[in-house]
């Protein structure tokens, strides 16, 4: 008798456990639809096209080049530019094997705000990130790498690439002295389209101002530079 109680007890448990997490489920897809909702109509009220699940050209420049990573995007103008914020992901899948040779896969998402401005002048290929400690290491060991811009302070904290060597003068006097007063953030550039990615979700639609000027301030100057390209006629939002 003791055993029957034990069991139902037990197959109790789990159907409310079972009803739990469909209950969970249900409400993030609820809250997931509400809050891209909030993006859509703010995008209408702006003027902004909201697009989910768009094929971009970037995702070769964020972690994990999920080509399929894109969850959703906005495409607009902010201060007479064109400009997109997108939220994009992608999973990490790792597998460990025990003493006993049991297997165990563990899988973690993670999530980016990419944004994106459309400069009025090709470019190459040019990026503009922090040093980790390798590449401090390496420039303390051996010295500069042959796209130093030759500013002391900003080659120690900052690493330049670029498609070829001298392309490290794109990033002008100016540029570099935003990047020392910490102005703008990290940054890539492909032919017209310059973007930046830090990790997060999109949440609030006010802060959509604030994602951009940084990058809208690398543009600019960028452009305060030589013309290396022809001018750019399209892009999203012109």
């Amino acid at each position: 008798m003791t055993t029957v109680l034990f069991l139902g007890g037990c197959g109790g448990l789990a159907v409310l456990l079972g009803v739990g997490l469909v209950a969970l489920v249900v409400t993030a897809h609820r809250r997931e639809r509400e809050r891209r909702e909030r993006w859509r109509q703010w995008a209408a009220h702006h003027g902004w096209a909201y697009v989910e699940r768009p094929r971009v050209a970037w995702t070769d420049r964020v972690p994990g080049r999920n080509r399929r990573g894109v969850r959703f995007a906005l495409t607009g103008r902010l201060h007479g530019r064109p400009v997109g914020v997108a939220e994009y992901e992608h999973t990490e899948t790792h597998t460990s094997t025990d003493a006993n040779g049991n297997q165990t896969t563990n899988s973690q998402t993670h999530v980016y705000v990419v944004c994106s401005v459309w400069l009025r002048w090709q470019f190459p290929a040019l990026t503009v990130a922090p040093r980790g400690v390798f590449s401090k290491l390496g420039r303390a060991l051996f010295g500069s790498d042959v796209y130093a811009t030759g500013h002391e302070e900003f080659d120690r904290r900052w690493r330049v690439g670029a498609a070829a060597p001298g392309q490290q003068a794109l990033v002008g006097p100016a540029l570099v002295a935003a990047h020392l007063a910490g102005a703008v953030p990290a940054w890539s550039v492909r032919g017209a389209e310059l973007i930046t990615y830090r990790a997060g979700r999109l949440e609030d639609p006010a802060l959509v101002p604030s994602l951009l000027a940084p990058l809208v301030t690398v543009a600019g100057l960028l452009e305060q530079g030589p013309v290396v390209g022809r001018p750019v006629g399209g892009g999203p939002g012109r």
